[in-house]
């Protein structure tokens, strides 16, 4: 065992003066077993969910907290749970997972104020902000906050109401919880009054609509085939930061609660962090062997392979998962 560790990790007449775990056929082993480790991580996770899976908490009431508590902090009127807009953010997520789509107008041709008119709110604005495979629904703020035009929509004076939508599902071929907030204020304009044209970039990262309903002409909507909470009364709720009042359906789309075991990217994280570092520490003793008995090699920088190494694991650990639009 002693002769194994040595040759493995030591420069030493056995591995021609280099460790046995710097050698490029090892390396290559390193690339195998990561692929076998994450396909079978695949399998696992389909097999058994509850072991092996994506840890989230998203909440509607926490969207609603963390939203309001970036608008007081500019002195800005809290917005009001709007269920109506939230039944429009319902349908959306829905239409996004049954066509296989990530962008704010579905290969349909339907905008996001197609999904509010449908819904039956009258707006004179509105807007949309979308996000995707988050864990935390302070991430979900965060993240709008730390995008200028997202941030524009959770900032802007004229919104009054919000709507939210939650949903679990499969996106490109990828599991994925999905985030729509809506925003809207009511429709106060006069049924005769002009149009205004709006123009939305089909890729923009957030849509704001400035175009009544009512103006938009006799456009009969397709009807969404989901599940959604029925048009109600909107629920005026006190206080600085309003909680959403969920009558029993819309239970379905207020929040997405996962905890396995183990989470995947929690754990595919640890396993790499784990693994450079090794690498790292062998590089160091190999160095450090190399120098002390002043061999000379004609290949090896491990110097440059360390920073390399370094600069990969301090990447690794503040890429985030999540996705905006």
């Amino acid at each position: 065992m002693e002769h194994f560790l040595r040759h493995f990790f030591v420069p030493h007449h056995s591995n021609n003066h280099r460790a046995k775990a710097l050698h490029l056929d090892s390396m290559l082993c390193y690339v195998l077993i990561f692929a076998i480790f994450n396909f079978g991580i695949r399998i696992v996770h389909r097999e058994f969910p509850n072991v092996l899976g994506y840890a989230t908490d998203i909440r509607v009431d926490q969207l609603l907290a963390g939203t309001n508590t970036q608008r007081q902090a500019l002195g800005l009127t809290p917005l009001t749970y709007n269920v109506t807009l939230a039944q429009a953010a319902a349908a959306k997520a829905q239409d996004m997972f049954k066509y296989d789509y990530w962008a704010h107008n579905s290969p349909e041709g339907k905008t996001p104020w197609s999904f509010i008119q449908q819904a039956g709110y009258k707006y004179t604005v509105a807007g949309e902000n979308l996000a995707k495979n988050f864990s935390t629904s302070q991430g979900v703020v965060d993240a709008w906050m730390a995008s200028p035009t997202h941030r524009d929509n959770i900032v802007k004076p004229s919104y009054r109401e919000i709507g939210f939508a939650i949903v679990n599902g499969v996106l490109n071929g990828e599991e994925t919880t999905l985030v729509v907030q809506m925003f809207g204020a009511g429709e106060t304009v006069i049924a005769n009054q002009e149009p205004v044209k709006t123009v939305v970039p089909e890729k923009a990262a957030a849509v704001e609509i400035n175009q009544s309903p009512s103006q938009l002409g006799e456009q009969t909507a397709k009807e969404v085939e989901t599940q959604v909470v029925p048009p109600t009364e909107m629920v005026p709720v006190a206080g600085a930061n309003p909680t959403p009042v969920l009558n029993e359906l819309s239970t379905m789309f207020s929040s997405v609660f996962e905890k396995p075991m183990f989470n995947i990217p929690t754990l595919t994280r640890n396993v790499a962090f784990g693994f450079m570092g090794l690498l790292i520490v062998i590089l160091i003793i190999d160095g450090l062997v190399i120098s002390k008995k002043k061999i000379v090699r004609v290949a090896g920088h491990n110097l440059a392979h360390i920073l390399f190494f370094t600069a990969f694991f301090i990447a690794l650990s503040i890429v985030k998962r999540g996705v905006l639009l």
